[in-house]
Parts: C-alpha cells; structure tokens; sequence
C-alpha cells in the first residue's frame, strides 16, 4: 500500500468518517434484527466504516481508499451472511 503525504484536515475527515459510520451503525441497524438483510448491512457498513478510519490512518490515496472501502464492506457483508 503506497502512503500520501500526511494531509490532517484530510486524515482527521475520513477517521471522523468511520466513527460516524460506527455511530449510525448503533443507531440505524440494532443487533437484535430477525431478518437476514439487517445483517448484510450490519456488515457492509461496518467494514466500510473500519476500512475509511483505516485509510485515513494510513494515509492512502484515494482511488486506493475507495477501493480497499469497497472490498471490505463487501467482505464484511458476505461473512456477516455466513453467519447466519
């Protein structure tokens, strides 16, 4: 993973980005859902959620960002699925 040079307002957006993804993700998406897309989206947005502290702590680019959001959240999802 290739690094940028360290930008804080950047950084700080996309960590702030993660934990309020982490926040709607106890507000929008409560644990105790019967359904299975509850957890699908559980899932997705959590990874999403850690992926975009990750790039921020990481200080990837953006086309790399988007992508590494993009495998985790589905990766999230489909092993939240699994678990069912």
């Amino acid at each position: 993973m290739e690094k940028q040079p360290r930008d804080l307002r950047r950084d700080g957006v996309l960590v702030l980005l993660g934990f309020a993804g982490m926040a709607a993700l106890r507000v929008f998406a409560p644990t105790d859902s019967v359904t299975g897309v509850a957890e699908i989206f559980r899932g997705a947005l959590f990874g999403g959620s850690v992926s975009v502290m990750a790039a921020g702590v990481l200080r990837v680019p953006d086309e790399q960002a988007v992508r590494l959001t993009a495998a985790v959240a589905a990766g999230f999802a489909l092993g939240a699925l699994s678990l069912l």
